[in-house]
């Protein structure tokens, strides 16, 4: 799935695609929205399960979309125009984040490295799957706004979310948004391979060599199929996030 990083640099491109009264509406909450689009890995922090804080499950068989498991258990917050507006944008952002992880798993993740599939074995797939998340983190980190820290750490939720913490949100932005501030350093590899328990240096290597890459991890997704993905969720987010915004998004 995508990191919190590429989750952030989606976010800005969400705002350039989104119409122009969404996108000002967004823009006024900007600490909220960023914070919604990195808020589903809250469970890293919270302990939780994932699918406490995602809404689908791993693999994902016939499961619904998250939104429609989300809102069936919190109704109460299906509709923006009813909440204060740090909260809404903060959501739009969740729903964002939920849309292009369950579709990474769908297009990315299953079909490529999940159990199912036959080429190496299923802790090498995994390994390279998060090589391809990392190497995919760093070129996104090179493109964030550089008040993109000061930004995220702006953002003070207050009961935006009925199953997590406003302390587990706040501890979780503080972690990604340190890692964006002056004197802070990406921690991306180095929490990939100790997830993994593998030698940090070796995934590194791995992950900054683009022939190692092409011949390890290219050569079962092209970049150019991770690159539609990504065009295609951004896509289908704008869509969401109007009709969230407008009262026409309809769960189910």
């Amino acid at each position: 799935m995508p990191t919190p990083f590429n989750h952030l640099l989606i976010a800005r491109d969400l705002l350039l695609q989104a119409p122009a009264k969404l996108r000002a509406a967004l823009e006024a909450e900007l600490p909220a929205f960023l914070l919604g689009n990195i808020a589903p890995d809250v469970q890293t922090i919270s302990g939780q399960a994932r699918e406490a804080t995602h809404f689908f499950p791993v693999p994902l068989g016939d499961a619904p979309p998250a939104l429609t498991v989300l809102f069936s258990r919190h109704p109460e917050l299906a509709e923006a125009h009813a909440l204060p507006p740090a909260q809404a944008a903060f959501l739009a952002g969740y729903l964002c984040h939920l849309e292009f992880d369950q579709r990474w798993v769908r297009e990315i993740f299953e079909p490529v490295f999940g159990a199912a599939q036959t080429w190496g074995s299923f802790p090498e797939r995994l390994y390279l799957h998060n090589a391809l998340r990392a190497y995919w983190d760093a070129g996104d980190l090179r493109e964030l706004p550089p008040t993109t820290g000061v930004t995220l750490s702006a953002a003070a939720p207050d009961r935006w979310l009925p199953f997590v913490t406003d302390e587990a949100l706040a501890r979780w932005r503080d972690v990604v948004a340190g890692q964006l501030l002056d004197g802070g350093a990406a921690q991306t590899v180095e929490v990939f391979a100790q997830r993994m328990r593998v030698d940090v240096a070796d995934f590194a290597q791995l992950v900054r060599s683009p022939e190692a890459m092409q011949q390890r991890v290219f050569a079962h997704v092209p970049l150019a199929r991770v690159q539609a993905y990504r065009a295609a969720a951004l896509s289908a987010s704008v869509r969401l996030l109007t009709d969230y915004w407008t009262g026409r998004f309809k769960p189910g």
